[in-house]
């Protein structure tokens, strides 16, 4: 009889401490909930006063020139970045050159009637007489480029394709260090017509569609003309190629894992010249706008 009440005592005093355990056990499942969910929303705020303090608003602007034989007293003019009160974005360039001589290049930016542009002016803008020799398929038959001393006596199945010296002009700037808090960034990368700086000397914009693969339906593409000028001496034979010119607008932000950007694109297509020029050309473009996270 006592045996069998001590044994009904120990089955409540189990069951009580089932309850407990239980209940610690919820309570603890709770307390957890609640700190996952408060480290969540701190996170996210952590992170949203990461970006407000870590974004980057910068342009990009390049410019190439290419020929295949030297051009005697060349000035270009070549569309510059420019804010929406016409004011030139880029006032300094940097100019660089691909496997060719030290360009001895003057650059500056000079009033237009079309605007703020890029003035190229130099004695003499070398370009080295170099081929690649080709196959009939278009495939290349020997690596790298060759000289006019290089060439086989026997071109059966073979020719040449003219290798341009290569320059390139480019800037970069940055808007401002760190963000001010302004949601998706500094630049105004969705609407930058009227909002952020554009090319100089472009106009008739139309929309178009973007032919992106990877584009998505924030995006939107606007096809538009662009005026150059080119003027220098050259031999017949000579190919000059100016072009493309390009503006990159990106807002760029990150902490730790959590790193995004938003931007826009805006590009001059190349044009081509043989022998020499004097005058303005004008180019097709695109601006292509909205690409990115706006989240």
């Amino acid at each position: 009889m006592v045996r069998s009440d001590r044994f009904a005592k120990l089955q409540i005093r189990a069951g009580r401490i089932g309850r407990m355990n239980r209940r610690t056990v919820a309570i603890g499942a709770v307390v957890l909930a609640l700190l996952l969910v408060v480290a969540a929303v701190g996170v996210s705020a952590l992170f949203e006063a990461q970006k407000e303090h870590n974004t980057t608003a910068t342009y990009y602007y390049t410019a190439e020139v290419s020929t295949n034989a030297t051009l005697a007293d060349a000035t270009l003019f070549l569309p510059l970045p420019a804010d929406p009160d016409g004011t030139p974005t880029v006032e300094e360039v940097q100019v660089r050159t691909y496997r060719g001589p030290a360009p001895n290049w003057t650059t500056r930016v000079v009033e237009t009637d079309r605007g703020p542009m890029l003035a190229i002016e130099a004695d003499e803008v070398v370009g080295e007489e170099r081929y690649y020799l080709v196959r009939e398929n278009g495939s290349l038959a020997r690596p790298g480029t060759i000289a006019p001393d290089e060439i086989p006596e026997n071109m059966t199945g073979l020719s040449l394709r003219p290798a341009l010296t290569r320059y390139e002009v480019g800037a970069q700037v940055t808007v401002e260090p760190f963000g001010n808090g302004i949601e998706n960034g500094l630049i105004d990368t969705r609407h930058p017509r009227g909002n952020a700086s554009t090319l100089s000397a472009t106009y008739g914009y139309r929309p178009v569609a973007c032919e992106s693969p990877w584009s998505d339906a924030g995006e939107t593409c606007t096809a538009f003309r662009a005026d150059l000028y080119a003027d220098y001496d050259a031999p017949p034979s000579t190919t000059v190629r100016v072009g493309p010119v390009e503006l990159w607008g990106a807002n760029e932000w990150g902490w730790f894992f959590a790193n995004s950007f938003n931007e826009y694109t805006q590009r001059v297509d190349q044009v081509e010249f043989e022998g020499a020029h004097e005058g303005w050309v004008s180019a097709d473009g695109e601006l292509h706008a909205g690409r990115g996270n706006y989240g």
